[in-house]
């Protein structure tokens, strides 16, 4: 991705210029879909690659004529990614697929079919220019903040810029994304589905895997947190043995609920972000 970020001449324009990606990859957007109309034209061709029927296509290459197809309805932080998704798609030489349809399990997270999880990371790399989001991520401190602030610059969704932000940070920290369940616990409170969660390299490498959980209940520290204001601290054992006070922060963007977890900060950082009121 390197290579395709030089070849279009990004050097230091922010947010990554879409149009000369596009063109250097030699492709076409359509801000539309017409599915039904699509669906007819492959079948034409005997091809079936709507197979998964229940699920919504958000994002579709073709080939043959070079063109992406992006689900207008869709936020446009999110549009930007399945665009990149196929650009990466098209230029990974060994995906010599005739033509790829992505919906929400191919562009998770935590999809592990090795094309789609190539033209993810491929996505991400386009959307946050390789090592430069995470170098100048260690300009500011560690928090929700920082990372949706980061996240406005390049133009991504704030779940891209968390996930980025954390994934490649140098000091210690944990994102957990989780998803409010349906059940209400008598007082009011909620649980919580974890989806997945990812530490930075620092954070193993201190703590291993303290918090290998399912589901975070009102009854853990964090389910209390969760419930009451968002914000708190939590004790965690390092691989020594000792106990390590961490910051929690929590953060929802009307879909999913994201947790931060962070070792106590040594020093200051030079940059710090705060919401407004």
């Amino acid at each position: 991705m390197r290579r395709l970020l030089r070849a279009a001449g990004v050097a230091d324009r922010l947010p990554t210029p879409k149009a000369e990606i596009l063109a250097c990859a030699r492709l076409v957007e359509r801000g539309e879909i017409d599915l039904a109309e699509y669906e007819a034209t492959l079948k034409d061709r005997a091809l079936r690659v709507f197979h998964r029927a229940a699920a919504k296509v958000l994002g579709l290459l073709d080939r043959r004529t070079n063109i992406i197809y992006v689900d207008p309805q869709i936020h446009d932080s999110r549009k930007l990614f399945i665009t990149y998704h196929e650009v990466a798609h098209k230029i990974l030489p060994w995906q010599k697929i005739i033509v790829t349809q992505e919906d929400q399990f191919t562009l998770s997270a935590e999809c592990e079919d090795l094309f789609e999880a190539e033209a993810n990371s491929g996505a991400a790399d386009i959307l946050f220019q390789c090592a430069r989001f995470e170098d100048e991520a260690r300009d500011y401190d560690l928090s929700i903040e920082s990372a949706l602030h980061l996240g406005n610059k390049y133009d991504s969704s704030g779940h891209a810029a968390l996930r980025r932000f954390v994934e490649r940070n140098h000091r210690s920290c944990l994102l957990m994304v989780l998803k409010q369940t349906l059940m209400e616990h008598s007082n009011g409170q909620r649980s919580y589905y974890v989806v997945y969660s990812i530490p930075s390299a620092s954070f193993t490498d201190e703590f291993g895997d303290p918090l290998n959980l399912k589901f975070v209940n009102p009854g853990h520290l964090l389910g209390e947190i969760l419930n009451n204001g968002g914000q708190g601290e939590i004790a965690l054992d390092d691989l020594n043995g000792f106990s390590r006070t961490c910051a929690v922060q929590t953060f929802c963007n009307g879909f999913k609920t994201f947790l931060l977890i962070r070792s106590r900060q040594r020093r200051s950082s030079r940059n710090i972000v705060v919401f407004r009121s």
